[in-house]
């Protein structure tokens, strides 16, 4: 089964195959409907000079992470369509059409809780040996989501968790969640959230040095971040660190994650394990971004240029059904400098001609 997309031009045009429309940024009132997939088909081309925003249409992929090897890429995504870990696999290299590869991760460990809708925000590293899944899923004894790996041979697995606990349960936070692999050279490191449900605690943001294999930490946790800034909402979640060039943007999630008011924030940090200072205004927001833009991670495609993948809702009132309905969309990183917020939108419900520009810190 085909997705295409939507794709935003640098020069503000559009080119696109699906009929599902994106809703208005920070619009209120009536509920947009229900996404659907589009007809198949492919996408008319761009130059790459032209490179845009893509928005693939019928995705319902939240949390994405896109993995590039060789010329294809795949993009993993939290539970949907009865799928622990849903698959989207691309071949153009344009990131435009996309089939649905099937579930990554088909059984859950002996430990977890395999009720349906108990996976979230998964993360894949390449390692000697294959491949590593990272994902949270829930502890079926005390309840607690917590971070665990997987491990297969191919990009799209079935991988496997043969594990008698989790890599990661901060139990006096009240769990651990979304993992992200990042590399320094050859040094891998891994970010989360803690929950920080529990009397007495705060949702926070960690990171901490890997084995080379990806199972292992190394080590002690760092803490990069807490809820500082009012837009946050008392939130920070998703993290993922873009690393390029001896810099270091920490890319986070902030505020009630099924609401308009979800935003997707950034900070500068002074090495892999921080300190991060967080600017002031969010990255992606509402208004600028879709509705509710968030789990954004950096990855390379193909050609080796870097984009931001993100979730946006496929209609304005995303607490209506807050299991579905999110979407995959693709934002292209310039190739130099720090990151700064998206230009005005050159389509409402979409980020602006340039994607995420990289220029200017702010």
């Amino acid at each position: 089964m085909l997705v295409a997309a939507l794709v935003v031009t640098r020069d503000g045009s559009t080119r696109t195959a699906a009929t599902a429309p994106v809703p208005d940024a920070g619009a209120s009132g009536t509920p947009g409907g229900s996404s659907s997939a589009p007809p198949d088909g492919s996408v008319p081309g761009s130059t790459p000079d032209e490179r845009g925003v893509v928005a693939v249409m019928g995705s319902d992929l939240a949390d994405p992470y896109v993995l590039a090897v060789g010329a294809t890429s795949y993009a993993y995504g939290t539970n949907a369509d009865g799928a622990n870990i849903p698959v989207l696999v691309s071949t153009d290299p344009e990131l435009r059409t996309w089939t649905r590869a099937g579930d990554a991760l088909p059984r859950l460990p002996g430990w977890a809780q395999d009720t349906g809708f108990t996976t979230w925000a998964p993360t894949v590293a390449r390692v000697d040996d294959g491949y590593v899944l990272y994902y949270a899923t829930r502890v079926a004894a005390t309840g607690h989501r917590c971070v665990s790996t997987a491990h297969a041979a191919g990009p799209t697995g079935p991988f496997t968790d043969a594990s008698a606990a989790p890599l990661i349960c901060q139990e006096s936070e009240g769990g651990s969640i979304d993992p992200s692999p990042y590399t320094v050279g050859t040094a891998r490191y891994l970010t989360w959230k803690s929950e920080g449900v529990l009397p007495g605690t705060t949702p926070a943001i960690w990171a901490q040095r890997l084995s080379p294999d990806g199972r292992t930490l190394l080590g002690e946790p760092a803490r990069l971040l807490t809820p500082t800034l009012e837009w946050e909402h008392g939130v920070v979640e998703g993290p993922a660190m873009l690393t390029r060039g001896g810099r270091y943007d920490l890319l986070y999630s902030a505020g009630d994650w099924h609401s308009t008011g979800y935003a997707t924030g950034s900070a500068t940090c002074a090495g892999p394990l921080g300190p991060c200072t967080p600017r002031p205004e969010p990255l992606l927001r509402t208004g600028t971004a879709g509705v509710g833009p968030g789990g954004a991670e950096p990855f390379q495609a193909p050609d080796s240029t870097w984009w931001v993948a993100f979730h946006t809702w496929n209609r304005r009132q995303p607490a209506a059904s807050p299991h579905a309905d999110r979407q995959l969309v693709l934002a292209p990183v310039a190739p130099s400098g720090g990151l700064t917020s998206p230009d005005p939108p050159a389509r409402p419900g979409l980020p602006g001609r340039a994607g995420l520009e990289l220029g200017r810190v702010v």
